[in-house]
């Protein structure tokens, strides 16, 4: 049974366009064995330096917990390097490795191509529009989480 598109809440069309995007995304990591996110701690840490797990959930937005595996894989394959912080023992600094520098360019690759899928017949006013629609969408989301309920 088909849904009138135009009565489908704003929400549901955001999502639904993020889980289609999520799936082109997976197929293009998987050369790499590289989830989405795992391939948004690349690009943190490469844009950002060396830093704590800590530092890298809240730029993430998630908790410190809620990425420990996606670290403790990433390790193991090689993109990522665990080391003790010089000051603090009780605090791992996240850098990356040699293969994460290299996966990085690929990732980059990988946002051109989808903001190329995405983006495909719109003017660059309108492109700049929406960028600048979801950077208030994600300002008002901050706002609601930071207000007591």
């Amino acid at each position: 049974m088909d849904c009138d598109i135009n009565r489908v809440p704003t929400i549901g069309l955001m999502s639904r366009v993020m889980h289609m995007s999520m799936e082109q995304i997976r197929v293009l990591f998987e050369q790499y064995d590289l989830k989405p996110g795992q391939a948004g701690i690349l690009f943190m840490l490469d844009h950002k330096g060396e830093m704590s797990q800590r530092e890298m959930a809240a730029l993430m937005s998630v908790t410190p917990p809620s990425i420990t595996t996606a670290i403790q894989k990433m390790e193991k394959l090689g993109f990522i390097k665990r080391r003790l912080d010089d000051k603090d023992q009780r605090i791992m600094r996240l850098s990356l490795e040699e293969k994460g520098r290299k996966c990085v360019k690929y990732t980059k690759e990988v946002a051109m191509k989808m903001d190329e899928i995405l983006f495909r017949d719109m003017s660059q006013e309108e492109i700049m529009l929406f960028r600048r629609l979801l950077l208030q969408m994600q300002k008002n989301l901050k706002v609601a989480d930071d207000s007591p309920t």
